[in-house]
């Protein structure tokens, strides 16, 4: 075969934009898909996130925030309470940085990104070192590994390079913390108001 003619990977693709990877055969299994994952297996994301739709993903998160979560709160409630309040901001999270993706790539792969619904889902697995949380040393690294998957995931489903992922990643978390920060002081300031109106009437 002649090395210079486009393979059946490379075709579709606008104006020479390098293909991104169609990822691993990945079968249905959850091992599988963590194990591309964690080993930062190129198109591996992307994989999930065509997958037909599961709650595996869901599995997964709630595997390793319970892990974790069931050490660093107190009480069965509050166990209960921090995984669904991590995989409420993980969605959040995930949410922007589709939306970030959308703005800040500007040729996306064949075939465009991925749903919302499915860009999450696949994000849910950048989560999955937290299983490690609770291991002496190798723990301390789980969440920056864990910035690197998300990095990886971008690099897969939004088909851009290493440098423009980190870029996204580091929009996608000022602007979550500017959106937290004006719903605290949102907050704070119709908690402060309630007790200046108290200090005013006469009761």
């Amino acid at each position: 075969m002649d090395p210079s003619s486009p393979s059946s990977d490379s075709q579709g693709t606008p104006g020479g934009v390098p293909p991104t990877p169609a990822g691993p055969a990945l079968g249905p299994r959850l091992g599988e898909r963590l194990v591309a994952v964690l080993s930062l297996s190129p198109g591996a994301f992307r994989h999930i996130a065509a997958a037909p739709r599961t709650f595996q993903s869901l599995v997964v998160a709630f595997l390793g925030i319970a892990l974790v979560g069931s050490v660093a709160t107190l009480g069965a409630f509050l166990t209960l309470v921090y995984p669904l309040l991590v995989l409420a901001w993980l969605t959040f999270h995930s949410a922007l940085s589709r939306l970030f993706t959308q703005v800040l790539v500007k040729e996306p792969p064949a075939g465009g990104l991925p749903s919302y619904a499915d860009w999450i889902r696949s994000q849910y697995f950048t989560v999955s070192p937290w299983m490690f949380g609770l291991v002496p040393l190798v723990g301390t690294f789980a969440w920056i590994y864990s910035i690197v998957l998300e990095v990886r995931s971008i690099m897969d489903m939004g088909g851009c390079p290493a440098g423009r992922g980190i870029v996204i990643v580091l929009v996608t978390g000022v602007a979550r913390a500017l959106l937290f920060g004006l719903v605290v002081a949102v907050f704070g300031a119709g908690i402060l108001s309630i007790f200046a109106l108290d200090s005013l009437l006469p009761w």
